[in-house]
């Protein structure tokens, strides 16, 4: 099933796919079906309804209920050093070594290819990562996992393969394959660190909301059309990671550090 799976992926024009269906997502829905189209994808993929500041009849399109930001109160931000960037699942985490990044259990990825850049890679050399797959019921905002400043942003083109566990097994190097935004950072402590929003079969579109400046722990950075994947990278020197797992729930927010 899985060369099958590997196949079929490789093949199908995802990048046009992926386009009509941003185009799709974005287009206009008439007021009056809006409440019930958007409760019954939040039955069907499990997205939460109760947080939600606008009224579901205001949310012009799917693409923008995707985006759909949060009432104030529905993700605190933790004291800590460093918290989770994203709602979503954990694939892989925990500190990395000789620059490569696993992908999942037996099959690793080089971080300068990720990052498109080998100098960067080499300042986080040594650090740790977590990699997190937002499903498309998902909160789809991303957030600074830290204090710092972004010194910038790079788009990096690609190909656009879903992201699901079953596709993450299968596909060598996706996630340096896939298109995607690197931010590059530093903490307020100097170290170096990188939020990477990687692209994803159906994602209507990345927005970058941050590209330089300051950034508060738990500020908006960007935010995705669909579902995807975020990979946080701490460089040496920095905060902890809490231990976790694959397939472990994570929240936006909540502490990644002691």
């Amino acid at each position: 099933m899985s060369t099958l799976r590997r196949v079929t992926l490789t093949a199908l024009p995802k990048v046009p796919l992926s386009r009509l269906c941003g185009i799709l997502t974005a287009t206009p829905l008439p007021r009056f079906v809006r409440a019930g189209f958007f409760r019954w994808f939040a039955g069907r993929y499990g997205a939460s309804l109760e947080d939600i500041e606008t009224n579901l009849r205001d949310f012009r399109s799917l693409q923008a209920f995707f985006r759909r930001g949060l009432k104030n109160s529905a993700r605190p931000i933790a004291d800590r050093d460093l918290v989770w960037p994203c709602d979503g699942r954990i694939v892989t985490a925990g500190a990395f070594e000789n620059g490569r990044i696993p992908q999942v259990k037996g099959n690793d990825y080089e971080l300068a290819d990720l990052l498109g850049n080998n100098e960067f890679a080499q300042e986080l050399a040594g650090g740790q990562q977590a990699t997190i797959y937002l499903a498309p019921g998902d909160y789809h905002r991303v957030h600074s996992a830290f204090a710092g400043t972004v010194l910038n942003v790079t788009a990096i083109k690609g190909t656009l393969f879903p992201v699901n566990p079953p596709a993450v097994r299968c596909i060598d190097n996706l996630f340096v394959r896939n298109s995607r935004h690197v931010f590059r950072c530093r903490m307020t402590n100097g170290t170096p660190a990188a939020i990477v929003m990687v692209g994803a079969y159906n994602v209507g579109g990345t927005k970058v909301t941050v590209s330089s400046g300051a950034i508060e722990c738990g500020q908006e950075v960007g935010q995705f059309g669909f579902g995807s994947t975020v990979v946080l990278v701490i460089g040496k020197g920095g905060s902890e990671l809490l231990p976790a797992v694959p397939e472990q729930r994570v929240i936006m927010g909540e502490p990644a550090s002691e």
